[in-house]
Protein backbone atom coordinates (compact mmCIF):
# COMPACT_ATOMS: atom_id res chain seq x y z
CA UNK A 1 0.00 0.00 0.00
CA UNK A 2 1.32 3.41 -0.91
CA UNK A 3 2.25 5.75 1.95
CA UNK A 4 0.63 8.65 0.08
CA UNK A 5 -2.68 6.77 0.10
CA UNK A 6 -2.38 6.12 3.84
CA UNK A 7 -1.61 9.77 4.54
CA UNK A 8 -4.54 10.92 2.41
CA UNK A 9 -6.92 8.43 4.03
CA UNK A 10 -5.89 9.48 7.54
CA UNK A 11 -6.31 13.17 6.69
CA UNK A 12 -9.77 12.53 5.22
CA UNK A 13 -10.81 10.56 8.31
CA UNK A 14 -9.45 13.26 10.63
CA UNK A 15 -11.38 15.85 8.62
CA UNK A 16 -14.55 13.81 8.98
CA UNK A 17 -14.02 13.61 12.75
CA UNK A 18 -13.48 17.38 12.96
CA UNK A 19 -16.61 17.95 10.87
CA UNK A 20 -18.65 15.87 13.32
CA UNK A 21 -17.22 17.80 16.28
CA UNK A 22 -17.92 21.12 14.54
CA UNK A 23 -21.51 20.08 13.82
CA UNK A 24 -22.22 19.10 17.42
CA UNK A 25 -20.68 22.33 18.74
CA UNK A 26 -22.95 24.35 16.44
CA UNK A 27 -25.93 22.30 17.58
CA UNK A 28 -25.02 22.75 21.27
CA UNK A 29 -24.78 26.54 20.83
CA UNK A 30 -28.21 26.61 19.23
CA UNK A 31 -26.97 27.87 15.87
CA UNK A 32 -28.45 24.79 14.17
CA UNK A 33 -32.05 24.06 15.09
CA UNK A 34 -33.33 20.52 14.66
CA UNK A 35 -35.77 18.19 16.31
CA UNK A 36 -34.87 15.50 18.81
CA UNK A 37 -35.31 12.55 16.41
CA UNK A 38 -32.99 14.12 13.84
CA UNK A 39 -30.40 14.94 16.50
CA UNK A 40 -30.53 11.36 17.76
CA UNK A 41 -30.06 10.01 14.23
CA UNK A 42 -27.06 12.28 13.68
CA UNK A 43 -25.61 11.20 17.03
CA UNK A 44 -26.13 7.53 16.14
CA UNK A 45 -24.44 8.02 12.77
CA UNK A 46 -21.48 9.74 14.45
CA UNK A 47 -21.22 6.98 17.05
CA UNK A 48 -21.09 4.36 14.31
CA UNK A 49 -18.91 6.13 11.74
CA UNK A 50 -16.21 7.71 13.91
CA UNK A 51 -15.03 4.42 15.50
CA UNK A 52 -15.16 2.76 12.08
CA UNK A 53 -12.99 5.52 10.65
CA UNK A 54 -10.52 5.23 13.53
CA UNK A 55 -10.35 1.44 13.14
CA UNK A 56 -9.82 1.78 9.38
CA UNK A 57 -6.97 4.25 9.85
CA UNK A 58 -5.39 1.98 12.49
CA UNK A 59 -5.45 -0.91 10.03
CA UNK A 60 -3.84 1.26 7.36
CA UNK A 61 -1.07 2.34 9.72
CA UNK A 62 -0.57 -1.22 10.95
CA UNK A 63 -0.31 -2.62 7.44
CA UNK A 64 2.27 0.01 6.54
CA UNK A 65 4.35 -0.89 9.60
CA UNK A 66 4.20 -4.62 8.97
CA UNK A 67 5.13 -4.35 5.30
CA UNK A 68 8.09 -2.06 5.88
CA UNK A 69 9.40 -4.18 8.78
CA UNK A 70 9.30 -7.54 6.98
CA UNK A 71 12.19 -8.87 5.00
CA UNK A 72 12.01 -11.81 2.61
CA UNK A 73 13.73 -14.05 5.18
CA UNK A 74 11.22 -13.31 7.91
CA UNK A 75 8.26 -13.91 5.63
CA UNK A 76 9.68 -17.23 4.38
CA UNK A 77 10.12 -18.50 7.95
CA UNK A 78 6.59 -17.56 8.95
CA UNK A 79 5.50 -21.16 9.65
CA UNK A 80 8.35 -21.89 12.13
CA UNK A 81 6.48 -21.10 15.33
Amino acid sequence: MDSGFVTTAILVLAGFFLLVVWFFRKMARGEIAMGSPVALLVLLAAMLLVPFAMNFSAHLISSMGHRSGHSEEASSQQGDY
